[in-house]
């Protein structure tokens, strides 16, 4: 039987784009300000509200930063709890444009200030990583492995028991540096 690693969700364009214009017209924005803001025309800006467009990382990453939410905020759909338990299993997984990455939010999508979330770079790596960039500071632990973090034009190794802490506004990648999954748990906060 195939793990659920094994085979991705489909991306929610739908909620993605209905998230990403409801932020959009918060700001005040045009999509034609919106897409010179991030470096994306105009049209595909209103393609992806429309869910007619799949956003790379990298533009989601342009997106949350200049909307003022965090790149997590575009995947939530449930409404608050005061207490909610995630049980072993139930947790979210998220594959964003790189393949090899994957998120499991730790957290329900509460739109709380932080983001907890365990963060898995598989070992095969193909193409350069971008640098993203949004608000916040971003703490991480290894549980396995080790990762390559690039921050500014720095770069920095962790190892399994190493910790990080970092501003998030600094643009910033994540790389699996050995030759098993890299496996780490992350804080993201949102100010």
């Amino acid at each position: 039987m195939e793990s659920r690693l094994e085979q991705p969700a489909e991306l929610p364009k739908e909620l993605i784009g209905n998230k990403i214009r409801h932020y959009r017209k918060t700001k005040g924005y045009t999509t034609d300000k919106l897409g010179e803001l991030i470096g994306v025309s105009q049209s595909l800006i209103s393609q992806i509200e429309r869910g007619l467009a799949a956003p790379s990382l990298d533009t989601l990453w342009k997106l949350s930063y200049f909307l003022e939410v965090d790149v997590f905020t575009f995947f939530e759909d449930q409404e608050p709890e005061s207490v909610k338990i995630i049980r072993q299993g139930e947790h979210r997984k998220l594959q964003m444009s790189r393949p090899e990455v994957w998120y499991e939010m730790l957290t329900p999508n509460t739109g709380k200030k932080y983001k907890f979330f365990k963060m898995i770079l598989q070992a095969a790596q193909t193409k350069e990583q971008p640098l993203m960039f949004h608000n916040g500071e971003e703490s991480g632990y290894m549980l396995q492995g080790s990762m390559e973090v690039t921050i500014g034009d720095q770069v920095y190794e962790i190892h399994e028991g190493d910790s990080i802490t970092f501003d998030s506004t600094s643009p910033h990648s994540f790389k699996n540096t050995g030759s098993i999954p890299a496996v780490g748990i992350w804080m993201m906060s949102l100010e």
